[in-house]
């Protein structure tokens, strides 16, 4: 079981920088890998697991902004694909890499 945060948080007031700040800091904390700019992922194993981190998502939501969580199931993890082109370099922590057990499949 893997859960996706992407999320679209204003930053136009120091307040409102300073709570997507917290929030991205929060996710990494909480053993969320950057997948993309405001898009995180979580290997959870479990449908209990991925319920614990909704919860602890939910209570970490800034005050103003627009957050999206989704659950997969692990045959939809695996049926992901990622392509990088060109002379891109990708930011640090910008890859998800799944738990060795996850890598069987």
């Amino acid at each position: 079981m893997g859960v996706l945060v992407f999320y679209d948080l204003p930053v136009v007031s120091p307040e409102q920088r300073l709570a997507a700040v917290r929030f991205h800091k929060f996710l990494l904390a909480d053993g969320f890998e950057r997948m993309h700019y405001s898009i995180y992922a979580r290997y959870c194993g479990s449908m209990e697991r991925a319920a614990t981190y909704e919860r602890r998502v939910e209570q970490a939501l800034p005050a103003v902004g627009h957050v999206n969580l989704l659950k997969l199931t692990d045959r939809q993890m695996v049926g992901m694909r990622k392509w990088i082109r060109g002379n891109y370099r990708a930011p640090e922590n910008a890859e998800f890499v799944p738990p060795a057990q996850y890598q069987l499949f």
